[in-house]
């Protein structure tokens, strides 16, 4: 590696909304209307990385992703990455994909429309679009993914509602309009 190498600088779309806390680093390109949690880091400052957030994402509080030397994270349009997971590169993650909180994916591809539960760790695997990944799970070897289930109505309803509801915040945050329910306060 030469010393005094230049680290490329992050490419924002004007739609998307980066909390203050956010920490985005190096090759990293975020899309319209993405939204970018508190505490969140997404790194490609290693030299030929790369990290891609395609439109429509919710990257939640907490989430690391970091794509290593010579490697890329690709994530999906309208794609959820909620609270504490972790993406390590080389990953690609497709459209629609629901992954759930602390879990960890590295060096693996998951298919458009799958759920990923939560605290699950899944390692140099493919999961196939449109599969449901049973919370807790260790897919690490190369035919685990045969067995899953596939994503029912409920799981899908559900990941659509949290890209709806994180595209909210973006509009809320960046002080636009919004229509809120009227909500009555209960005393006790």
């Amino acid at each position: 590696m030469k010393t005094g190498a230049k680290i490329s600088s992050p490419k924002v779309a004007k739609s998307a909304y980066l909390s203050p806390t956010a920490h985005v680093m190096g090759n990293v390109i975020i899309g319209e209307n993405v939204f970018v949690g508190p505490h969140t880091v997404l790194r490609a400052d290693e030299p030929g990385s790369k990290v891609i957030i395609e439109k429509g994402c919710n990257i939640q509080d907490g989430v690391i992703i970091h794509a290593l030397t010579n490697t890329k994270v690709k994530v999906g349009r309208n794609t959820s990455l909620t609270h504490g997971c972790i993406i390590h590169g080389p990953s690609v993650i497709g459209s629609d994909v629901f992954v759930g909180f602390r879990s960890i994916i590295f060096d693996s591809n998951i298919g458009s429309k799958a759920v990923v539960k939560n605290m699950c760790h899944i390692e140099g695997v493919n999961i196939p679009g449109g599969r449901t990944v049973p919370a807790c799970s260790n897919m690490d070897f190369k035919n685990a993914a045969l067995i899953l289930a596939r994503t029912n109505i409920k799981e899908k309803k559900f990941s659509k509602q949290i890209v709806k509801v994180n595209k909210y915040l973006i509009k809320a945050y960046k002080g636009k309009k919004i229509k809120t329910a009227k909500t009555q306060l209960h005393h006790y």
